[in-house]
């Protein structure tokens, strides 16, 4: 069956300051060295306050990531936020004003780090568009056989996603909204690693939205969980390196895991192992990844999905 995923790709300047700021309060490595320093006054006194109300960091920042994908202003976005980590009508509308006021605080940042960033982000995109109208189609093809024994549902792969550029703040991210159908990944010029380009993190990302929707629409329990976020590592870089974009021998899976911030080096060896268990028995998917699923729940800590959403 062919795959027509139509990508509507957008720059995203409104975006870009709430993944930077994400990035920053959340402790993860920041690539500029200057725009970290210039947000961190805002992103600190966002926690202070998340934490003053004891909220849940990682759930707000999550999702007000996942609501400005959405673009949704600012207002309505936090309070999303707000509630889903767990605020009361009580303290939503005093928290929702100070934490509003720290991100306007982080676009002006983001303004005048980068005046023209939509005009940049839009050249920046570029060669990875490109790379992705080459190799997309058949690299998202051949996953869908690969799960689906050659026989993938008609409706499995969506009629078109939105892909969001943001400002490389992370050395190279990206996150889903499954249910919004979309993504989006910083506009890395070059790749961050040759062993793994960027254009199979943009196939990574879109497969494993695509499976964890159709999982839970085809079982109607939103509460079904299958680690897809895991599983679809090893196997976008088995078709991509059919097709020679991948050339290393074993697989990077490792390497995979930490650009893509899916999960540590043990996480990576356990997904290693089950890999090639995996293709040795051809035991059927959905078995091989209830098994991964307990495999990491015994490796404490849990692993550290990819931004995307919320759990």
């Amino acid at each position: 069956m062919a795959v027509s995923v139509k990508v509507k790709w957008k720059a995203q300047p409104r975006m870009s300051a709430i993944h930077a700021a994400y990035v920053v309060a959340t402790n993860n490595r920041c690539s500029d060295i200057k725009t970290e320093a210039a947000l961190a006054p805002a992103a600190t006194e966002i926690n202070q306050r998340l934490l003053s109300a004891s909220l849940d960091m990682g759930a707000f920042w999550r999702r007000l990531l996942i609501e400005a994908a959405e673009d949704r202003d600012d207002k309505a976005a936090v309070e999303i936020a707000l509630i889903a980590s767990g605020c009361s009508e009580l303290q939503l509308d005093s928290t929702t004003a100070a934490i509003v006021n720290r991100i306007h605080d982080c676009r002006t940042v983001m303004t005048n780090r980068f005046p023209k960033l939509a005009e940049q982000l839009e050249l920046r995109g570029r060669p990875l568009i490109e790379r992705f109208d080459a190799y997309g189609p058949g690299l998202l093809r051949a996953v869908g056989n690969f799960v689906w024994d050659k026989s993938p549902p008609k409706d499995f792969w969506p009629a078109k996603v939105e892909g969001l550029l943001v400002q490389p703040v992370h050395g190279g991210d990206g996150g889903y909204d499954a249910d919004g159908g979309r993504f989006w990944i910083e506009a890395m010029l070059t790749d961050a690693d040759a062993s793994v380009p960027e254009v199979l993190r943009v196939v990574y990302l879109i497969a494993t939205a695509t499976m964890s929707r159709y999982t839970r629409d085809i079982s109607g329990d939103q509460s079904i969980s299958l680690p897809w976020g895991i599983a679809t590592v090893p196997i976008v870089l088995t078709v991509a390196s059919e097709l020679e974009l991948v050339r290393s021998e074993p697989l990077p899976i490792e390497a995979a895991c930490r650009l893509w911030h899916v999960g540590d080096t043990a996480t990576a060896n356990t997904l290693t192992s089950w890999w090639n268990e995996f293709r040795k028995s051809r035991t059927p998917l959905p078995v091989a990844l209830k098994a991964l699923d307990r495999q990491l729940s015994e490796n404490r800590p849990r692993v550290q999905l990819p931004l995307n959403e919320p759990h």
